[in-house]
């Protein structure tokens, strides 16, 4: 604590003015710091604001362009299972259309050729073993 010399009528003012100046100066010291605080404080909010910002930001960037890289994937997949369904009711159809056109009339030509081929095979086979004939 300080002390002052003691005078006619109390303190000696000089260097009572003198302690008061210093005081102030570090009052004023403080208070420049406190400032500097609160300033580094403000900047610290703003930029910690400004970096979330710029986070949700990009986050709801990256989440549409996920969304909008997944309807593509659905898209695609509706396309292929569409060109899937076609190409089941083209093979369903073509193998009906076969089905439909293989009648047993048809088994029926195909036997009386084989029994033609045959007896042809036969006829053939005996002209060949009997020369005489």
């Amino acid at each position: 604590m300080e002390s002052f010399s003691i005078v006619k009528r109390g303190y000696n003012p000089q260097e009572v003015d003198e302690y008061i100046e210093t005081l102030e100066n570090v009052i004023k010291s403080y208070k420049d710091k406190d400032n500097a605080i609160k300033n580094a404080i403000i900047s610290a909010q703003v930029a910690a604001d400004n970096i979330l910002k710029n986070t949700h930001a990009e986050i709801s960037d990256y989440k549409a362009n996920t969304l909008f890289y997944l309807k593509n994937i659905y898209d695609s997949i509706d396309v292929q299972r569409g060109r899937l369904q076609e190409f089941k009711n083209e093979y369903n159809e073509m193998l009906n259309k076969y089905l439909r056109a293989f009648e047993t009339g048809d088994l029926d030509d195909v036997s009386r050729h084989i029994d033609e081929l045959e007896r042809f095979l036969r006829e053939t086979s005996s002209a060949i073993s009997d020369p005489n004939s």
